[in-house]
């Protein structure tokens, strides 16, 4: 059983694109139209999912998933699964 949290997936999925939180809060920030700063984003990837930052992160869940280019039900899935079945979007490196 995966016990990591939504946050602890976000971090890797970033982790993974080689994005900065700099450029994952300036991106969010044009997907949304709204502001997020480099420190919501770290808040989000530190979070608890039970936690009021955790609920804050599910319900940009979708604007997150669309932005790395995966299904949301990346985010819920088991780590074995995510092995398998890699839907994250290669970015050329600069």
């Amino acid at each position: 059983m995966d016990m990591r949290t939504t946050g602890n997936r976000l971090s890797l999925l970033r982790l993974e694109t080689r994005w900065s939180a700099a450029e994952c809060a300036y991106r969010m920030t044009l997907q949304t139209n709204g502001v997020v700063t480099p420190e919501t984003w770290l808040s989000w990837e530190r979070s608890t999912d039970d936690s009021d930052t955790g609920k804050e992160l599910l319900e940009n869940l979708e604007d997150i998933a669309h932005l790395f280019g995966v299904d949301r039900l990346y985010f819920d899935c088991d780590v074995e699964t995510q092995a398998k079945d890699k839907t994250v979007l290669r970015f050329p490196i600069k």
